[in-house]
C-alpha cells in the first residue's frame, strides 16, 4: 500500500481560550512554523508516539462515544498500520499550547475516516462534532477547533452561536506585530480546563466572566477582523488584565510582574490556549518596539509576523 505523508499545522489561538466553550468567540490560524505527518518506523525508535496512537484505537475501538461519530475511522486499517510501526512524525511541541494533540487528531481523521468519505459531505460543523468528541480522549474536554485547524489548514472564525466561518484574515497584513514567548515550562490543558469549568461555579468569577472576559474578548476579535487598532488594543489591555486577576493559576508565576510591567510599555501578553506554560502570544504595534521591550527584559522572542 502507498503511503504519502500529509503534514498537518500547528495553530495559534489568538483568542477565544476557555471562553469559546460559554458563549465567546473564537479566532484561530493555522501556524505552519511547526507540523507533523503520520510515519512509519521500521526500527521502533519512536515507539511513544506508537504507543500513544495505540492507545487512542483502544479508546476508539470501545470508547461510548465512538458509535457517535459522523464519520467512523477504518479500525482494521489503522490496526495494521500500527503493527508496522506507525508514529506521529511531528516538531509541536507538547503540552504548549500549539496544537500537538489536534495535528495528531486531523492526521489519523485524514487517513483513517475522512479518506472513505465524499469530500461535500465534510462540513466544518460535523468536522467539528466529530473532532470535539475525538480530542476529547486528550484533555477530558475539548471544542474540536485544534483538529478543525489543522484539518483545514486556514484561519476560523467561531461566532457566539458556534457557527464556523473562514476568517478573512492574514497577519502579515494587518501591520501589528505578534510573537511567542516560550515559559520555559509545560502546561497540561486538562486539569485547567476541570479548574476553570470549576470556577465557574462561584457567582463572583461567573459574573466577572460574562460581563468583562466575554465582552473584551469579543471586542479584540472584532476590531482585529475590521482593522481597527485603536479599539483592538482598548480591548486587548483589558483582556489582559481580567487574566491577569482571575487567570493567575493560568499564567506560569515568573510572567505575572513581566505581563503587568509591559502594558506600559505597549507591549500586550496574553494567554495562548489554555496556557499553565508553553506559549504565551506577545502583540505590539510595531516590530522594532516589540523587539527592544523583548532585548530590554532579555526575552527570547519566536516571531509570528
Amino acid at each position: 500500500m502507498n503511503f504519502k505523508p500529509e503534514f498537518f499545522n500547528s495553530k495559534l489561538l489568538l483568542f477565544g481560550e476557555y471562553g469559546l466553550m460559554f458563549g465567546a468567540k473564537a479566532l484561530s490560524v493555522p501556524f505552519d512554523r511547526f507540523s507533523g505527518c503520520l510515519d512509519f518506523d521500521a526500527d521502533h525508535s519512536h515507539q511513544e508516539s506508537s504507543d500513544e496512537i495505540r492507545k487512542f484505537y483502544e479508546h476508539l475501538k470501545t470508547g461510548a462515544d465512538s458509535h457517535k461519530l459522523h464519520f467512523p475511522f477504518d479500525l482494521e486499517s489503522l490496526k495494521k498500520d500500527l503493527e508496522r510501526g506507525l508514529y506521529f512524525n511531528s516538531n509541536i511541541p507538547q503540552q504548549y499550547g500549539v496544537g500537538s494533540s489536534g495535528a495528531l487528531v486531523a492526521a489519523l481523521f485524514s487517513r483513517y475516516a475522512a479518506a472513505f468519505v465524499p469530500e461535500k459531505e465534510l462540513t466544518p460543523e460535523l468536522l467539528k462534532v466529530d473532532f470535539s468528541m475525538l480530542e476529547s480522549y486528550f484533555h477530558g474536554k475539548s471544542s474540536g477547533i485544534d483538529p478543525l485547524i489543522s484539518f483545514l489548514n486556514c484561519p476560523l472564525l467561531i461566532d457566539s452561536k458556534k457557527m464556523i466561518h473562514q476568517a478573512k484574515i492574514n497577519l502579515a497584513e494587518t501591520d501589528l506585530s505578534f510573537a511567542l514567548i516560550d515559559t520555559g515550562t509545560t502546561g497540561p490543558t486538562g486539569p485547567l480546563v476541570q479548574h476553570f469549568i470549576g470556577q465557574l461555579n462561584f457567582p463572583e468569577f461567573k459574573l466577572a466572566f460574562d460581563k468583562q472576559f466575554i465582552p473584551a474578548n469579543n471586542g479584540c476579535i472584532e476590531s482585529l477582523l475590521s482593522g481597527n487598532h485603536q479599539n483592538f488594543f482598548l480591548f486587548l489591555e483589558q483582556l489582559i488584565h481580567f487574566q491577569l486577576q482571575h487567570f493567575r493559576r493560568m499564567i506560569p508565576g515568573d510572567f505575572h510582574g513581566i505581563i503587568s510591567a509591559a502594558l506600559t510599555e505597549k507591549v500586550f501578553i496574553k494567554l495562548l490556549g489554555s496556557g499553565g506554560g508553553g506559549f504565551l502570544l506577545a502583540i505590539s504595534e510595531t516590530k522594532n518596539g516589540l523587539k527592544n521591550w523583548a532585548g530590554k527584559n532579555q526575552i527570547e522572542l519566536l516571531m509570528v509576523i
